[in-house]
């Protein structure tokens, strides 16, 4: 009875709840998408140049949304599961993770039928034009017609890694990534398929982490025998929408930032100056991916003990979790400063912007330590329930923070303003963090929130 009354308690109290025209949209933060790097590498250097490499910059916030949507069910339905785990309730834990699936495959199917009849019209509406438009319409028509794969792909793991599978669900990640890099060398630059056979690989990519991933939850301990009539529980629906909200806007919300930031960029240095901020994103995706893998792997031992009310322990594994992602990022903020020159070679910069582009790298690397932490302390605040403190960093940054810096940095600095907008908003954003974090804080909260329920019942 007690078990039954603090869960319903904690479910109470936290209320469980994306040419000139087309450089506008390349991408910047990161997003777990196989391919990322290999379709910008092989797709620019191999497949059409500049043309295709904008072509698939243009579809990338198409690609945003159906990933922004998997990890938000993917990572809504893996923290109940943890949750109830927690209190010791195995059969809602396991509804949830049955549940979970459920929503993926309904989600996957609908999402990707709907974009792939407006796909033209939201081509047109992201920028593209003559040869752009055509190659970014063969690109995205390939992804969403097997749209269902990726939403699979992201949304399952956070399940396999809520289920304790942690090293599975690495391998299903990684396998996808060295899929997707192997296949874009054989298809764009050995059989000369161009943005097709970039699609191709991207979407093989992501079948085969849909498929281990599959394999690794296909035991009927976790979701065999059960009928679909009995999954349906509305609330736990709204429970792991709720949930998912704070990691679906960290995935979507950035689309924004990723226009007004080329905006600007333009403004101050034309197309050059977007080339540079295209290298610089995916140098930059690729740390934040690794950076929140961090968090991601720690949210389920998190979930768990707040089940459990084990609050020693959600102490002691934040503050081991926080050294390891600092000392990670300091890692690579290091790294980044001592092959700067080796980094900004790899994507083939011309001569003439490499200093420019190794530059706005260097600047760029001082961010890492500060994501490291609001990244795992976002991940603490939606694995404890502390939905609304995990949305308010999710929105802050891209919403105020970086919009602010971009404008006065730029204006005042110009360029370099512009590299230097990013490591100060993640700055901002870290304070916040922990100060949402502090524990005389955290009390106050608690209390209020107490007080609130007794004054309820």
């Amino acid at each position: 009875m007690k078990q039954r009354l603090n869960t319903e308690f904690w479910l109470r109290r936290r209320g469980l709840r994306a040419g000139a025209a087309s450089a506008l949209f390349r991408p910047r933060r990161c997003c777990p998408r196989h391919g990322a790097v290999g379709d910008g590498r092989f797709g620019g250097l191999h497949a059409g140049g500049n043309a295709a490499l904008a072509a698939i910059n243009i579809a990338y916030p198409i690609q945003i949304l159906l990933n922004a949507c998997a990890l938000g069910l993917g990572i809504g339905g893996a923290v109940m599961m943890t949750f109830y785990r927690g209190c010791q309730n195995e059969v809602k834990s396991r509804q949830s993770l049955q549940l979970t699936v459920l929503l993926l495959l309904i989600t996957g199917v609908l999402l990707s039928a709907i974009l792939y009849i407006s796909a033209p019209v939201l081509v047109r509406m992201l920028g593209a034009q003559g040869e752009t438009y055509e190659l970014a319409m063969q690109y995205i028509a390939a992804i969403l017609a097997g749209g269902l794969l990726p939403v699979l792909g992201n949304g399952l793991n956070p399940l396999i890694r809520n289920n304790g599978k942690t090293i599975a669900a690495t391998v299903c990640m990684s396998s996808g990534l060295i899929v997707n890099i192997i296949l874009d060398y054989l298809f764009v630059f050995r059989m000369g398929m161009g943005l097709r056979g970039a699609a191709l690989a991207t979407l093989t990519a992501q079948g085969t982490v849909t498929v281990t991933a599959l394999l690794c939850l296909g035991h009927k301990q976790f979701w065999g025998g059960s009928r679909i009539k009995d999954l349906i529980d509305l609330s736990l629906v709204k429970q792991i929408i709720q949930v998912g909200f704070s990691p679906f806007g960290q995935t979507l919300v950035p689309c924004i930032v990723i226009i007004l930031t080329n905006y600007i960029c333009l403004q101050y240095g034309g197309d050059d100056a977007v080339t540079v901020y295209s290298v610089i994103s995916y140098v930059l995706a690729s740390a934040q991916l690794l950076l929140q893998g961090i968090g991601d792997g720690t949210q389920p031992l998190l979930s768990f003990y707040h089940g459990g009310q084990g609050h020693s322990e959600l102490r002691w594994l934040y503050q081991k979790a926080f050294f390891l992602s600092l000392t990670v990022a300091v890692f690579l903020c290091v790294s980044c400063f001592l092959f700067a020159p080796a980094l900004t070679a790899l994507f083939g910069i011309s001569s003439d912007l490499f200093m420019l582009t190794e530059t706005a790298l260097l600047i760029t690397a001082l961010s890492f330590p500060f994501i490291a932490i609001t990244r795992l302390t976002s991940a603490f605040f939606y694995a404890t329930g502390k939905n609304r403190n995990a949305t308010f960093l999710v929105y802050l940054e891209p919403c105020c923070l970086l919009p602010l810096f971009l404008i006065s940095f730029s204006s005042s600095f110009g360029l370099s303003g512009i590299w230097a907008a990013y490591p100060a908003a993640q700055i901002v954003l870290c304070v916040c963090a922990l100060v949402l974090k502090s524990p005389n804080l955290e009390t106050v909260l608690e209390k209020t929130a107490t007080e609130t329920k007794i004054h309820m019942n």
